[in-house]
């Protein structure tokens, strides 16, 4: 059978003692009746037979527990403790035995309706408090003054760029209360989630990042995707094509690396994968990756400086690296955004085209002078490496996400974080 909930299994105990209770007390009526006179006792009826807790009407376990039995004890009931309440004598002397039965009868059922009505409308009914001391004041004020090594341990950046994030992010409309609860700090929003973003495996979960913290696994959570939404808001002024200036930096750092006739081929373009902690169970299939791995595929578009000016996200980890770059927007606007003569330097993974350049394969890679010019290649497109490297391990959740997949809506979940 299945598990009862514990909130269930206390109203059914309550109604039960109540009905105990009123059967009880229609006994001890029944028993004062036969003793006096036939005349008096039909006078004295017992408890009417609309109440929720008589026997001839159907008040099994589960009726009992309805909504509407509840509402019957808050009026019926009330009523009738009133009713008795209103008959005890200000004078203590002058109570007989049957006003004391009806003082401690009406005692008894008003304790069983305030029991009912706070099992009915208490939200939690045993809180699971758990002492937490937060790290918050430690990092944000202590290592941010004085220990500039230990707050890049914990948020990843250094106190400047944390100071410039605040900045742009503080004002947007997400970090406004809406409800009675008010928001902790942004400050305090964004460290924990870059804490979170700084982190995988244990150390990246949920509850560890809450007690961290000092916060609710919930608080965790929600500050996570307040800061995302703010994030997101940047995200033209971040990601974007990169200007004349830039581009010609880009061509003569390619050219100082190599030679001259290879300084326009400015770009850099490589996938990576990000693992996922478990199996999804949306589709689990199709996130195995070619490492055994379910993962989600990533493609990073990037100049020399290790800037990203586009990418891809959302492909599946079976999804081959040439696959996922026809969908960025480098090779959907080509003709636009590449000039003529102009290319990317890619791995031997991607297709070879006019605009985009790979290493030989094997057996071709064994010719020496198509081998030396895999060297040279390498030794330009190292730098697409360096780019995943540093994302990385700047954001170690990257390394490891925990983000459970079951449907859809977990999905873009998981590319948000």
């Amino acid at each position: 059978m299945p598990a009862v909930p514990i909130r269930k299994q206390l109203l059914r105990g309550a109604f039960k003692y109540a009905r105990r209770l009123l059967d009880l007390r229609r006994r001890e009526r029944k028993a004062r009746e036969e003793e006096s006179d036939s005349d008096t006792g039909s006078t004295t009826s017992s408890i009417p037979s609309h109440h929720p807790f008589n026997n001839n009407d159907a008040s099994d376990a589960s009726s009992l527990s309805s909504v509407s039995s509840i509402s019957s004890i808050s009026s019926d009931s009330e009523a009738s403790s009133n009713d008795n309440n209103d008959a005890i004598p200000s004078d203590a002397a002058s109570v007989s035995s049957s006003e004391a039965e009806d003082m401690s009868f009406a005692s008894k059922l008003n304790t069983i309706r305030a029991r009912i009505k706070y099992l009915s409308e208490t939200r939690v009914l045993y809180p699971n408090k758990v002492h937490k001391i937060s790290q918050l004041y430690l990092v944000l004020v202590l290592y941010k003054e004085d220990d500039h090594k230990r707050f890049r341990q914990n948020l990843r950046v250094n106190p400047e760029t944390f100071d410039k994030l605040l900045s742009r992010i503080s004002q947007h409309p997400i970090f406004i209360s809406t409800g009675p609860q008010e928001q902790l700090p942004v400050e305090e929003q964004l460290a924990i989630t870059m804490y979170r973003f700084g982190h995988f495996g244990n150390s990246a979960s949920v509850e560890a990042i809450a007690q961290w913290a000092g916060v609710s696994a919930g608080v965790v959570v929600k500050s996570t995707r307040r800061v995302m939404t703010a994030f997101l808001s940047l995200h033209d002024d971040v990601i974007h094509w990169p200007s004349a200036a830039e581009k010609e930096a880009a061509k003569e750092w390619v050219e100082a690396a190599s030679c001259v006739a290879w300084r326009d081929g400015w770009l850099f373009v490589d996938g990576t994968l990000i693992p996922l902690a478990d199996k999804p169970g949306f589709h689990g299939e199709a996130y195995f990756d070619r490492k055994s791995n379910y993962s989600l595929n990533v493609q990073l578009i990037t100049l020399p400086n290790l800037r990203i000016v586009d990418y891809v996200i959302g492909h599946c980890g079976s999804a081959h690296d040439s696959t996922v770059f026809l969908d960025s927007r480098t090779v959907k606007e080509r003709s636009k955004l590449i000039g003529r003569g102009e290319w990317i330097w890619a791995d031997s993974a991607y297709p070879i085209e006019a605009w985009c350049v790979t290493p030989y394969k094997k057996p071709a890679s064994y010719v020496p002078e198509n081998k030396q010019f895999n060297y040279w290649v390498s030794h330009v497109r190292i730098k697409s490496e360096h780019a995943v490297g540093y994302l990385k391990g700047r954001f170690q959740s990257l390394k490891g996400l925990r983000q459970q997949i079951k449907d859809e809506r977990d999905h873009r979940r998981a590319l948000e974080s």
